[in-house]
């Protein structure tokens, strides 16, 4: 029996030393240079919601002698601070890091902290890197910025409202959890009727900070209830959770009012009956009560970082314990807690597997689990309750206890390989446009809902139900007072405080991006004095014409609609401000199109594909991601002459030719990735081209990616003295088309495109799935107008001339695919073959949105999918699809859905431009039209 109990202890103890961990909660790193001491975690209050320690409490002591042990130096602050010195933070991070095995990481850092490094370099060490949004650090930079001219003293509770909750809106797709920290501001008893009256009153009083010189900081009851309740509303109305301090932190906090019983009048309010709520640091002392809450409550989930490695080993092994008395087991969740120093990572990660073993080898040995139940409880803990529950799959390495023969080292190795898909990182969501009815006194909500009002008998804002879409809105007016339009510091913005051993740099100016009907990629560089005065608010003018302009000319197409009289504004989006990686002194913002501040453009195509992916959600409770496979050829002037030669030739995917561009593939990557976009792949392509592959994310976070992308890589190329281009086709001796779509379909956190059951459909699509591809397909001619837009597109040898689609079938225009952790039956995505890197992103996928949001409402299904070689099939049980530009116009000059879906004006004016490039491109050689194009794209 002993030796049954020792196997069991072992198989136990080997599944939590080796599970990769999901690292829930924790706060950036800081520069070996900062100010902060080293180990003020384990000797003194952290000055956030941490434990106040001393340097006789055990904690202490049993932590010096872990690092001591680890660095093989004496346990003592000197040794050790002397020790990191001679390292350096990127050896105490790889080994830190290394030891700890944690594959994704949950990062708030709304805990500021001198010299604090950004997301992008936590990258280097942790395959996922998260955000996490702190409310109240949203709310204090939306009150530290005068509502308008008048100044601060004209706030008023609903400016306030409609500020924070699009600034909130505008980041739910950018992070994966909201945090709230309002048990050391006002305590946990929120009350979710807070009136009015009481939260504009305390909205006041936290305002009078300014009068006396001081930033704003929230501290009244009613205003932080008031504020919380509407985070809480975003957070459940977009399925994000809310992380909530309980329990312990530093002598500021009144340790009474932070019983996370306190909360039981939000839990049992009905608005929150679906919120998802997590409790963090095991509520200590109030483990017991936190338990008991999660056993209740569908909404509560505990998260028990710093609880360890905080306490002495008995108190850790009781926490844990009284944690799990009734708690479920998927609802309880690792974290380190970890911050400023790689070794709180490490020791919470050591010290969780440690507790968690004894704690699981005892319920074991007490008849509570099963071993089996046990290993499960293990896994579930440490890493799959918080993939699942923050939605993450997709973008961690896959583990299970068939494969738990690997070394914790070969599986960090295994990790190094894998990028996280964007999808689940940072995100650039809608920058939502606030228009309301003439006869409305306040704007609709901008995720479609009804308006809330205060009512005297109950004064809590709250939400109808969504209405019914309506194709046509009613005529609509620009509430200018309320445009959020709002310069949110940087710390709340970016989300990479800054680059390692780098001082942060003061903005000089800002770059306004947005791409034109042709494709090309425009730009207005604005001082930043001028950005923060006006532009933020009122934007930045310019002709109409910009959406009339043609590949090889600056004036308007004709027919477009578009001439140079009349003007429009260029808002920027602020939350897809980053700062340029090769010029830092600069930022750069993607820009909507208004007729007027507040009132969007019909002929913006960022607006057009927000209003559509909206459409996808508000009709069918859908979102559409996009990644994609981008094709560039890197080009060097030819000695003696002023033209361009390719780099190099070599074949597909040939070694060679990644050697003769790594240095520059290299940089690329280490760009993108600063700029929080996730590179799954590179290769040559042949030819003179070579392929990255950008992961999945939300449509219009996809779309503005490959903005950036296309700018990254020709600032890099510039930078090597070489030129990039995204104009296809420049040899055309591939067969395959090198730029890609991958499109994937959510319902919430559940693929939407897949089924296993193959008698609901034998290809593995669902019947959703398999409208919205045959929406895509019916459709896809017309579609071909927007994503190929040159005459020169259309010049590949591909075998991609016929309207057919397939399974993993890469002759096909359109293919399904699997992940290789989907079941071999379930479709996983779909894969558009033809989508240029010169097209505008925004108007290419908006297309692919109408066309199966058209499959979706009129059930459109394609037809039998053909996976044999396209030279095999009789060719006259298969449509052609466009063969020249020319082709294209015609299908979409025919496609009333596209048209009315898009949009008519805009339609418009891309028929007027694409036919401009055909009648153009018709009378010059080619190598002349190659010249021209390489200069524009």
């Amino acid at each position: 029996m002993g030796s049954t109990l020792e196997q069991g202890h072992e198989k136990i103890r080997q599944t939590c030393l080796t599970v990769p961990l999901v690292d829930a909660h924790a706060h950036n790193v800081v520069a070996l240079d900062s100010s902060l001491p080293f180990l003020q975690c384990l000797s003194a209050e952290r000055g956030h919601e941490a434990l106040s320690g001393v340097p006789l409490s055990l904690a202490y002591q049993r932590s010096l002698q872990e690092l001591g042990d680890m660095y093989g130096v004496e346990p003592n602050e000197a040794s050790l601070k002397a020790h990191r010195e001679a390292l350096g933070l990127e050896a105490i991070s790889e080994k830190c890091f290394g030891g700890a095995n944690i594959e994704c990481v949950l990062l708030d850092d709304g805990l500021t902290m001198d010299r604090m490094l950004g997301m992008g370099w936590h990258r280097k060490y942790i395959p996922g890197v998260h955000r996490v949004l702190r409310i109240e650090t949203v709310a204090e930079a939306v009150l530290n910025q005068p509502v308008s001219q008048g100044g601060f003293a004209t706030w008023t509770l609903e400016s306030f409202d409609h500020r924070f909750v699009s600034t909130l809106e505008s980041f739910s797709e950018k992070v994966v959890a909201f945090k709230s920290i309002c048990a050391y501001r006002s305590g946990l008893r929120i009350n979710p009727l807070v009136s009015a009256q009481a939260a504009e009153t305390g909205l006041h009083e936290n305002l009078q900070n300014h009068e006396k010189g001081h930033p704003v900081r929230v501290s009244n009851k009613a205003f932080i209830d008031f504020m919380f309740v509407r985070a809480l509303e975003v957070a459940t109305e977009r399925h994000i959770p809310m992380q909530i301090h309980t329990g312990f932190g530093d002598k500021d906090l009144q340790l009474e009012l932070a019983n996370p019983l306190h909360l039981r009048a939000i839990l049992e309010d009905p608005l929150f009956v679906k919120s998802r709520i997590v409790l963090l640091h095991g509520s200590y002392p109030f483990m017991r009560e936190a338990s008991y809450l999660a056993s209740v409550y569908s909404q509560v989930h505990i998260d028990f970082g710093l609880v360890v490695p905080m306490l002495s080993v008995r108190g850790m092994r009781c926490a844990l314990s009284d944690l799990l008395d009734l708690a479920p087991v998927n609802k309880i969740m690792f974290s380190s807690d970890g911050y400023a120093f790689p070794e709180t990572f490490f020791l919470g990660a050591k010290w969780s597997r440690d507790i968690l073993t004894r704690v699981l080898c005892e319920s074991y040995d007490n008849g509570d689990l099963t071993l089996e139940e046990a290993v499960a409880a293990a896994e579930s803990i440490l890493n799959r309750n918080a993939i699942e529950f923050y939605k993450l799959e997709g973008n961690r390495t896959a583990f299970s206890s068939l494969t738990r023969t690997l070394s914790t080292e070969s599986l960090l190795r295994l990790q190094e390989t894998l990028v996280p898909s964007a999808g689940l990182t940072i995100e650039k969501p809608p920058a939502f446009e606030f228009r309301v009815p003439a006869s409305v006194p306040r704007p609709a909500h901008p995720n479609g809902s009804t308006p809330h009002v205060y009512h005297e008998t109950n004064p809590t804002p709250r939400f109808g139900q969504a209405p019914e879409l309506i194709p046509k809105p009613e005529p609509v007016v620009s509430v200018a007072l309320l445009t959020p339009a709002i310069e949110v510091p940087r710390e709340v913005i970016c989300a990479d405080a800054m680059d390692v051993d780098v001082k942060p740099i003061e903005f000089k100016q800002v770059r306004l991006m947005y791409a034109d009907t042709s494709g090309q990629i425009r730009c207005r560089v604005v001082p930043i004095r001028r950005f923060e005065d006006v532009v933020v608010e009122h934007g930045v003018g310019i002709t109409q014409v910009i959406m009339g302009q043609t590949s090889y000319s600056d004036s308007p197409a004709a027919n477009s609609g578009l001439t140079a009289v009349g003007e429009v504004r260029l808002m920027p989006d602020l939350s897809t401000k980053v700062t340029i990686p090769w010029s830092p002194e600069e930022a750069l913002i993607l820009t909507n199109m208004h007729e007027r501040p507040g009132v969007p453009w019909k002929h913006c195509p960022r607006n057009t594909l927000q209003r559509l992916s909206q459409t996808l959600r508000m009709s069918f409770n859908l979102v559409m991601r996009a990644g994609f496979d981008v094709g560039f050829y890197l080009l060097k002037q030819t000695p003696g002459s002023h033209s361009l030669e390719f780099l190099n030739t070599s074949p597909f995917s040939s070694a060679a030719g990644v050697h003769a561009a790594s240095p520059i593939l290299a940089e690329i990557y280490d760009r993108l990735s600063s700029l929080n976009i996730n590179i799954e792949e590179m290769h040559c392509e042949g030819g003179g081209q070579f392929v990255v592959s950008v992961a999945e994310a939300h449509v219009l976070t996809a779309a503005d990616n490959l903005v950036l992308v296309r700018e990254t890589v020709s600032a890099v190329a510039s930078k090597h003295s070489l030129r990039a281009s995204f104009v296809p086709n420049l040899q055309t001796s591939s067969d395959l088309g090198s730029s890609r779509v991958r499109l994937s379909l959510w319902r919430e956190d559940e693929n939407a495109l897949g089924s296993q059951d193959v008698s609901e459909d034998p290809y593995g699509l669902s019947p959703v799935g398999q409208c919205f591809l045959g929406g895509i397909f019916h459709h896809l001619p017309a579609i071909l107008a927007f994503t190929a837009p040159l005459p020169i597109s259309y010049d590949s040898k591909s075998s991609a001339g016929y309207h057919f689609w397939g399974q993993d079938n890469l002759q096909a225009p359109l293919r399904t695919l699997r992940s290789s952790d989907a079941s071999p039956a379930t479709v996983s995505r779909l894969e558009m073959r033809q989508f240029d890197g010169c097209s505008n992103p925004h108007l290419g996928l908006a297309a692919i949105l109408a066309a199966g949001i058209d499959g979706l409402r009129k059930h459109i299904h394609a037809p039998t999918p053909i996976d044999t070689d396209i030279e095999e099939v009789d060719k006259e049980s298969v449509r052609p699809l466009p063969g020249a530009l020319e082709e294209a116009i015609a299908a979409l000059e025919s496609n009333k859905v596209l048209q009315d879906s898009v949009g008519a004006s805009l339609v418009t004016a891309i028929i007027a431009v694409r036919k401009a490039e055909v009648m153009y491109y018709k009378n010059e050689s080619k190598d002349k039209s190659k010249a021209l194009l390489v200069t524009r794209y």
